[in-house]
């Protein structure tokens, strides 16, 4: 069933353009490169973003994120508005502080064109939230979507260690119950998709078709990277392929619903 949407905008091109042209806004840096430098610059911020140094921080994201899984099966209209309410907090906390690092080749570094983008993604959340839009219901289940869970799983565990030539490696020990996946919005977003892609029936479309255009933005330039111009830590681009199957199968999936490009 297709259900029409009055805001042609968000239904158009132009937005989806929009989003594209805002990723690309350059990063800040305080001490300046030259453009050919740019990917060695998100690179630098990425390896160290100031929210990981906040260590108690990411357990407990962790353990909220493991509760945004299992809160739809709640009844009433609360869950929804928990599960809402949490992820467009933790969007704005990720789109600031996942994205800024003291670096040490190029000082403060702030990657605006991804803050810009991700808070665009939580302003949509915020807008579902306060009008109700996204109702999340157990009796809503969709059975034939369960094989979402395991991408879910496999973006909520982000199994991975770092060897003694710095190369990123497959990590199933302890420290899945205590790395970042909570505070990474790479690994966030696919748990916001698969959620919403189990409980579909009532989810409203132009949030689910705009969260997952953003996510398989961010997904195809990490697939870009850790396949293709970094493939020794092949990886890390093994653990982002939820975000794109699931945002890629969200954006079909919201297409059904609303009449929308993407």
């Amino acid at each position: 069933m297709q259900i029409k949407i009055r805001n042609p905008f968000i239904q158009s091109i132009w937005f989806k353009l929009l989003l594209l042209i805002v990723f690309f806004i350059p990063p800040y840096s305080q001490i300046p490169y030259p453009p050919i430098d740019t990917a060695e610059v998100i690179a630098s911020v990425m390896a160290q973003p100031v929210i990981e140094k906040i260590n108690l921080l990411l357990p407990i994201a962790k353990f909220f994120l493991l509760i945004m899984m299992l809160i739809p099966f709640l009844k009433g209209k609360l869950a929804s508005h928990i599960f809402m309410g949490y992820i467009s907090f933790i969007l704005i906390i990720v789109a600031f502080f996942q994205n800024m690092s003291f670096t040490q080749n190029y000082g403060f570094v702030w990657l605006i064109g991804n803050t810009v983008i991700i808070l665009i993604a939580a302003a949509v959340c915020i807008y579902d939230l306060f009008k109700q839009k996204t109702i999340l219901s157990r009796e809503n289940l969709q059975v034939q979507t369960l094989w979402v869970l395991a991408p879910m799983l496999l973006a909520f565990l982000m199994p991975y260690g770092v060897n003694e030539q710095d190369v990123i490696q497959p990590a199933f020990g302890l420290s899945v119950l205590t790395n970042e996946a909570g505070v990474t919005y790479c690994m966030i977003t696919p748990i916001i998709i698969g959620v919403m892609i189990l409980f579909s029936k009532d989810v409203y479309p132009p949030t689910l078709s705009i969260i997952s255009f953003i996510g398989f933005i961010f997904g195809m330039m990490n697939i870009l990277t850790w396949f293709v111009f970094q493939n020794q830590n092949w990886w890390m681009g093994i653990l982002h392929l939820p975000l794109v199957i699931l945002s890629f199968y969200a954006l079909l999936l919201s297409r059904r619903r609303f009449k929308s490009l993407f």
